[in-house]
């Protein structure tokens, strides 16, 4: 390829460099070389030249660094460029073709009518030219076959009789020669001869036993070659062949690094955690302007702490800044520093750091580095010394080199170290100090409106359907992260699929809700119909309570969004309800949690409303949660009076607090609130459980008598949840108005199928409308 072409390839395959980050780059000397080239696409107007930028090498792996640039300027910039550049400059010419000499691409129409009697005369020409050739060619041939049979006689009769003399004399000399060699070799093979001998030597002389030694040594070298060679056949396309020294350099860092920032992560990119990407902005400030920080002597954060729960986004916000700042950024994990060599961590720290504080301003960002920042142990006494073995202290050297690198002698100004792990209390103590991280930041799980935002990001990149209500899904779904709430989607779009939907349905959503949570379905249990009458009664009843307290007490309490007797995973129905806004929860007073209280009673109630007292195991769990509730609201919350007296325990009294996930669901009821300490009341516990179960008691008994008087309302929500297997809140108003409080039961039974109800809900609505749009289009 000449050097216009290639000039034209590099400039289709590099990537664009800004005219302002070229003067930077100026100014810093990293600028190598410059080619140039004008640009003639443009024939009219202003006219534009292309650079192609070339920059010096940094330290570290050179594959990891991108060195050339191309730049597009106009007749201002290129001239300002050309007038401030002062380096190796290059400029191809480009190679200009005449009008006079360029064929054209169509034939002319004048020249296309080419006349037939032209055509006969070129036809013509062209037979007296083959005729002419086959004269010549006739003749050529014959002098061609008169020197070849001249030449064959006189080599017969002449040459011939002349050479064989001498052929036969040379012929003996060499098999008499042969005769004698044979000979030899076959004394040298007879007993007596050399081989004999050798073959004593290596008997007698001590080799067999030697090579007898040797045989393991041999088997493993042959191993360790064979090994090379397949790593060799693996290697990957830029690794040289005998470049072995790659193979086994390990204190070269492994960090993946991005020179350009070219995570493909923006800020916008983020949700959910808006005051994390607020206290983030300085950095990403810092990092585009370092000038104007140091004009105000202003020491920026020298390193970041990214805390939070697994799935909250630390990663995708340490991703978001390299690729909102565009500088170069290095990506490890802290395993990654752990290998079967002493001190190749320490040195992949300093490798690290070293190329970081060539290409600054820089990240670096370790995800999990409680796996390298564990806190230091040391040796306590002689029971322990079996605990500070060589791998505990090559992590701890590690962690020293990198507390060096962090606020050393010389620490590295313009890199911002950023480090992301779900463990804090794991960290040393020397780690978390200021001017090591001066930042701690708190990833916390989103809340509605997070959540909602995360769901609108990731439900941009499938095709979801109008009728999908994610504000209801965010609100209903606390506690949930990123990850978890970009796995909802995911699993919605497979059920999508797996039903046979243009587009994902609320219904999908639900379906896919139900799995993350609940479980899939449990295709190998079948409940009688006694079995499903009693679950369908608990929740309706539990359900149903809900709803006539905020219909007649105006309570504030969750409205039911769906039943269903479907058994998935461990359960064998589920009750999902509409969450209230965050507010509600953080102030809660006497008056909802009473209303709560009564909503977990409602299951046991409505068995007894519809069956009597002969109730069943299906509300034990309901009433468990009523129990705990009553208990709370008596003694933690002191929403009861008289006052309850507990024991606090001193401020300066902390127990030892276990590392590690919950052993149970709750722990003790005192141990959220720190009180840990005995009461000063002995018989607390007796009046505790006494005034726990008046409480109870008087609840039910309200509950009871509010469903009485619903009784058909009940009893119908039941049989249409037999006959549905679910059942959505909608459809529970619409009953409960159409039979109002005090309905004879003899009107139920009348009708001709108690199962059914005549309602289509808004959302199946729109769903049918929305299928029927999209078929309509399809058909067009």
């Amino acid at each position: 390829m000449s050097d216009e072409e290639m000039f034209d390839r590099d400039l289709e395959l590099l990537p664009r460099m800004s005219f302002e980050n070229f003067q930077k780059a100026m100014m810093s000397d990293k600028v190598k070389s410059l080619t140039s080239k004008e640009d003639t696409g443009m024939p009219y107007g202003n006219r534009y030249r292309n650079f192609i930028v070339e920059l010096k090498e940094i330290a570290g792996d050179k594959s990891l660094h991108r060195t050339k640039w191309v730049m597009r300027l106009d007749e201002n910039e290129s001239a300002a460029l050309l007038e401030e550049y002062t380096g190796p400059l290059y400029e191809i010419e480009r190679h200009t073709t005449y009008l006079m000499g360029k064929v054209p691409e169509y034939p002319h129409p004048v020249a296309s009518s080419v006349s037939s009697r032209m055509m006969v005369e070129l036809g013509m020409l062209t037979l007296v030219i083959a005729v002419a050739a086959a004269v010549i060619g006739g003749f050529l041939a014959s002098a061609v076959f008169a020197v070849t049979s001249f030449i064959f006689a006189a080599t017969v009769f002449v040459v011939w009789p002349i050479v064989r003399p001498f052929l036969k004399i040379f012929l003996g000399l060499l098999l008499g020669i042969f005769e004698r060699v044979w000979d030899n070799v076959i004394d040298l093979s007879s007993d007596g001869g050399v081989f004999s001998k050798i073959s004593e030597f290596y008997t007698f002389g001590g080799l067999s036993a030697s090579l007898e030694v040797l045989k393991p040594i041999i088997i493993v070298l042959l191993t360790m070659v064979l090994l090379v060679r397949f790593t060799l056949s693996r290697r990957p396309k830029n690794f040289r062949k005998w470049d072995l020294w790659q193979g086994i350099d390990f204190s070269r860092s492994k960090a993946e690094a991005r020179v350009d920032g070219s995570t493909g992560v923006k800020f916008s990119d983020v949700a959910g955690i808006d005051e994390a990407v607020e206290e983030l902005q300085e950095l990403v400030r810092y990092l585009k302007n370092p000038e104007l920080f140091d004009k105000m002597g202003i020491k920026p954060p020298h390193g970041v702490l990214l805390e939070g729960p697994p799935g909250c986004g630390k990663t995708l916000v340490a991703k978001a800044i390299a690729g909102e700042a565009g500088v170069p950024f290095y990506q490890m994990a802290g395993s990654e520093f752990v290998e079967v060599l002493v001190g190749v961590g320490s040195a992949r720290i300093r490798d690290l750091f070293m190329r970081a504080k060539v290409n600054k301003p820089s990240v670096i960002f370790i995800d999990e580095i409680d796996a390298l920042a564990t806190r230091r142990q040391g040796i306590f006494k002689e029971s322990t010394d079996y605990l500070y073995n060589a791998a505990t202290q090559e992590r701890e050297t590690t962690l020293n080199q990198l507390l060096i690198e962090l606020d050393g002698f010389d620490t590295g100004k313009g890199v911002i170290f950023l480090g992301a792990t779900n463990r804090r209390d794991l960290l040393d103590p020397a780690l978390l100090r200021p001017g090591r991280f001066d930042r701690k930041i708190r990833i916390r799980p989103p809340n509605a409106k997070g959540r909602l935002d995360i769901l609108k990001i990731h439900a941009s990149k499938v095709k979801m359907s109008e009728t999908v209500d994610l504000s209801i899904c965010a609100q209903n779904l606390p506690g949930w992260t990123g990850a978890r709430l970009a796995q909802l989607v995911q699993e919605a779009a497979l059920v999508a699929v797996r039903k046979g939907h243009q587009s994902i349905l609320q219904s999908d959503v639900d379906d896919a809700a139900d799995r993350l949570t609940v479980g899939p379905k449990r295709v190998g249990i079948e409940l009688g119909h006694q079995g499903q009458c009693r679950r369908a009664t608990t929740e309706v009843g539990v359900a149903m309570t809900s709803h006539l307290l905020r219909r007649y007490d105006n309570a504030k309490v969750e409205f039911c969004d769906r039943i269903s007797i479907v058994p998935r995973g461990q359960t064998l129905s589920q009750l999902v309800f509409h969450r209230l806004d965050d507010e509600s929860y953080i102030f809660e007073r006497q008056p909802q949690l009473l209303h709560r209280l009564q909503v977990f009673l409602g299951g046991r109630a409505a068995e007894e409303v519809i069956y009597g007292r002969d109730t069943s195991r299906a509300s034990v769990g309901y009433l468990a949660d009523a129990s705990w509730l009553a208990r709370k609201i008596l003694t933690i919350w002191n929403l009861e009076n008289p006052m309850v007296i507990h024991g606090e325990p001193p401020p300066w009294k902390k127990g030892v607090k276990f590392v590690g996930p919950r052993l149970d669901f709750e722990g003790s009821l005192y141990d959220d609130y720190g009180l840990i300490e005995p009461p000063v009341n002995f018989n607390l516990d007796d009046q505790i459980a006494q005034r726990t179960e008046e409480l109870i008691r008087n609840m039910y008994e309200r509950t009871v008598s509010l469903l009485r008087r619903h009784h058909a309302a009940l009893l119908k929500a039941v049989k249409v949840l037999l006959e549905q297997k679910e059942i959505s809140g909608e459809e529970l108003d619409f009953i409960l108005n159409k039979y109002p409080p005090q309905t004879p039961i003899s009107n139920l039974l009348e009708e001709e199928n108690p199962g059914s109800l005549p309602f289509v809900n808004q959302e199946r609505k729109l769903e049918l409308e929305y299928a029927r749009l999209t078929t309509s289009q399809g058909e067009t």
